[in-house]
C-alpha cells in the first residue's frame, strides 16, 4: 500500500509538468499569434515611411541638376522620417548612409548619392527603411521548450519611384509657330487671322491628327468632342490643314455654348463652365494680356457669353445659360501642338516640336465693322475672321493648369514632371 501511494504522488508531480508546459505552449502560440500581428503592423507602418521617401525623393530627379541625388536624398529622409512606427509610438529611423539609393533604370544597380554630369541620368529612388530589436509580448515563452531560443525581431520595407508626366488635357487640332510662341511670355495674347479662301496670316494652323487627311469632318468632330487624347510623340510629322475649314467654326463655338448649324445644343458639344469672352474690345488692358485670373473667376459664376456689342464680334448662335453652364466641363483650356513653321516641307508636314497650354479667349467669327481694327503687339492688324489665344506656359511646367490633379499619365505624356511608384 505504501508503494501504490508513492506512485500516485510521482503521477500527480508528471501531470502538474504536463499541464505547466501545455499551458505554455497555448500561451506561446497566442503570443505567436499577437507578436506577428504587431511585425505586421510594424511592417506596414515602415513601409508607409518607404514609400514617401522614394516618392518624395523621385520628385527632385528631374535631370536638370548636377546636385540633384544630394537634394533628392534629403528630401527622402526628411519625408521618410516623418512617420512612426509600433503603433505610432516611436520614430522611424531613414538612414543618410544607404536608406535612399538611385539607378538609371528599374531593375538596375542601385547607388547611394553622388555628384556630377552622371547624376543627371538617374531615374529611380529606392528607400529601405529597417527596424531592429523589436520586443516580443508573449512568444517568448516558447523558450521553455528543449531547443527553442526565440529573441527580438526585425522588419524592413522598400520602395522605389520615378517620375512620369502628369495627365493633361487633350488636345485641339490647332498648331502654334514656335518661332511666334518662343517670344511670349504666359499671359501673352497670340492672334491668327483666318481666311475663307485658305490663307492663314496669323501664328495658328488647322492640322490633321491621326489618320492623315481626316479634313474638316474631323477637325469639327475633335473640336465639338473630347479633343485628341492620345497624343502624338514629340518628332511625329504634323499635317497642316491651313484656312477656314466648313463649319470649322460652329464646332469651335460649341465650347463657348455658342450653336449654330449642325449643332443644336450640349448634346452636339459640351460648353465650358464659362462662355466669357475677351477681345481686344472687351478686354481693356493694353496691351490685352492676363486674362486667365478673370476666366477663372468667370467660370465660378457659370457666366455666359457676354454679346456681339461688348466683344465686337459677330457671332451666328444663342448664348447658352447659366444652368447650361454648370453641367459643362472644363472645354477651354487645352493643350495645342507646337510645330517650327519655316519646316514645313511640300507635303504640309513638321515634326511635333512640343505642347503649349492655351486658353480659347472667344468666339470664332467676324469683327463687327463698327469696331476698330483689332492688334497687339508683335502681330500685324487683321481684319475678317480671327483667332485669340493666351499663352499659359509649356505644357510640362510644374503649375500648367492643364495637368489635370498631378496623376500619372503615359510615359511619353506632355504633362509636368510627377513622382509615383513603381515597385
Amino acid at each position: 500500500m505504501r508503494r501504490l501511494f508513492i506512485g500516485r504522488q510521482h503521477q500527480r508531480g508528471a501531470i502538474a509538468i504536463i499541464v505547466a508546459i501545455s499551458i505554455a505552449v497555448l500561451i506561446g502560440f497566442v503570443g505567436l499569434a499577437l507578436d506577428l500581428g504587431k511585425l505586421y503592423v510594424a511592417k506596414t507602418e515602415l513601409q508607409n515611411s518607404s514609400d514617401a521617401c522614394a516618392l518624395a525623393a523621385a520628385r527632385e530627379l528631374t535631370g536638370t541638376s548636377a546636385t540633384q541625388l544630394t537634394i533628392a536624398e534629403a528630401a527622402g529622409i526628411t519625408t521618410g522620417n516623418l512617420n512612426r512606427v509600433i503603433f505610432q509610438s516611436e520614430p522611424v529611423a531613414v538612414n543618410a548612409d544607404s536608406s535612399v539609393t538611385f539607378s538609371q533604370t528599374l531593375n538596375g544597380s542601385y547607388q547611394p548619392k553622388f555628384e556630377g554630369e552622371a547624376a543627371k541620368l538617374m531615374k529611380y529612388a529606392r528607400c529601405t527603411v529597417n527596424r531592429t530589436s523589436i520586443a516580443n509580448w508573449f512568444v517568448q515563452v516558447l523558450n521553455v521548450l528543449p531547443g527553442v531560443s526565440i529573441g527580438s525581431q526585425a522588419v524592413a520595407a522598400t520602395a522605389v519611384a520615378s517620375v512620369v508626366a502628369a495627365q493633361t488635357n487633350c488636345a485641339l487640332p490647332v498648331a502654334v509657330c514656335k518661332e511666334k510662341l518662343d517670344t511670349l511670355n504666359p499671359g501673352d495674347w497670340i492672334a491668327g487671322a483666318l481666311d475663307p479662301n485658305g490663307a492663314n496670316k496669323g501664328s495658328f494652323r488647322w492640322i490633321d491628327f491621326g489618320d492623315k487627311g481626316g479634313g474638316a469632318r474631323q477637325i469639327k468632330d475633335i473640336l465639338s468632342g473630347t479633343g485628341v487624347c492620345n497624343l502624338p510623340a514629340v518628332g511625329d510629322p504634323i499635317l497642316l490643314k491651313p484656312g477656314n475649314n466648313n463649319g470649322v467654326d460652329d464646332a469651335w463655338n460649341t465650347r463657348f455654348g455658342l450653336y449654330h448649324g449642325g449643332y443644336k445644343g450640349p448634346a452636339d458639344g459640351v460648353p465650358d463652365f464659362t462662355g466669357y469672352s475677351y477681345t481686344p474690345s472687351s478686354w481693356l488692358p493694353s496691351p490685352p494680356h492676363n486674362a486667365y485670373g478673370n476666366f477663372r473667376d468667370q467660370r465660378k459664376n457659370y457666366a455666359p457669353y457676354q454679346g456681339d456689342d461688348l466683344t465686337g464680334l459677330d457671332i451666328k448662335g444663342t448664348a447658352s445659360s447659366v444652368a447650361t453652364h454648370k453641367n459643362g466641363a472644363n472645354r477651354r483650356i487645352d493643350l495645342f501642338p507646337v510645330i517650327n513653321c519655316a519646316t514645313f516641307d511640300a507635303s504640309k508636314q513638321a515634326p511635333l516640336a512640343s505642347w503649349a497650354c492655351m486658353l480659347m479667349l472667344h468666339p470664332i467669327g467676324p469683327q463687327k465693322k463698327s469696331d476698330p481694327v483689332w492688334s497687339i503687339p508683335g502681330e500685324d492688324p487683321v481684319t475678317g475672321v480671327k483667332m485669340y489665344l493666351e499663352y499659359l506656359g509649356p505644357s510640362n511646367d510644374p503649375s500648367s493648369p492643364c495637368a489635370t490633379v498631378g496623376l500619372p499619365g503615359p510615359p511619353d505624356g506632355a504633362g509636368p514632371k510627377v513622382p509615383v511608384l513603381v515597385q
